[in-house]
């Protein structure tokens, strides 16, 4: 397993799209199969990996996407400190992308629900949406990618619960990208925005959360 992890990083740093392709493959396959041996050199392997994600081949991209959903679902709480720059690289994919990208990345997000820290999920999502903090390419998401993190936020938030997101550090951020998100001028996207209000106005904790970090006017 060591030697076919480093025959495959090998590949990766290939100009061949298809030469990629089989590198990302075989790294994946070592995650489901042999994910002990990814552990020594997480960091790197992640960063190569993530850096593929936004390769212009279609095919590359989504074995790369694809493979960081069976990181986060084979290495679990090992990837948390993975999570904010892979959501965000992720999160960009679903604009502008074929169809068959779009899909990977979404399920690719959907595992990252279901298997790391919700509370660092919650923080990274928020501040990709909210615009007083979110960088000028943020600020110009395509409506798919708005819409898919405020479905990511709402199930996050679902999951987590408003009790426990109060004592995270960053509460009041996702409670800003809510108010926010609950205004948008898209209905799905201001859909899961209403939502999550109704979530954290039902809870003392979520009602004084966002009290602070929301106009009374839009409340």
């Amino acid at each position: 397993p060591q030697q076919s992890l480093l025959q495959a990083l090998s590949l990766l740093r290939s100009d061949d799209w298809e030469v990629k392709e089989k590198g990302l493959a075989s790294i994946k396959h070592l995650a489901g199969s042999h994910s002990e041996v990814l552990l020594p050199r997480l960091r790197d392997i992640c960063l190569a990996v993530t850096s593929e994600v936004t390769n212009l081949w279609s095919k590359v991209s989504y074995m790369a996407i694809v493979t960081l959903g069976e990181f986060f679902a084979t290495l679990k709480q090992d990837m948390d400190s993975e999570v904010d720059e892979m959501v965000r690289v992720i999160l960009r994919m679903l604009r502008n992308s074929p169809e068959f990208v779009e899909k990977a990345a979404s399920q690719t997000l959907g595992i990252m629900v279901e298997n790391h820290a919700l509370a660092r999920l919650c923080c990274c999502c928020s501040f990709s949406l909210c615009p007083s903090v979110c960088s000028p390419l943020a600020r110009s998401c395509h409506v798919q990618v708005q819409k898919c993190a405020a479905e990511l936020l709402l199930s996050l938030l679902e999951k987590i619960g408003v009790t426990e997101l109060a004592g995270t550090a960053r509460a009041g951020r996702l409670a800003h990208a809510a108010g926010t998100l609950a205004l948008d001028r898209h209905k799905d996207t201001r859909h899961y925005g209403q939502e999550m209000v109704k979530m954290l106005l039902n809870h003392q904790e979520g009602k004084i959360l966002l009290e602070r970090s929301v106009p009374a006017r839009d409340l």
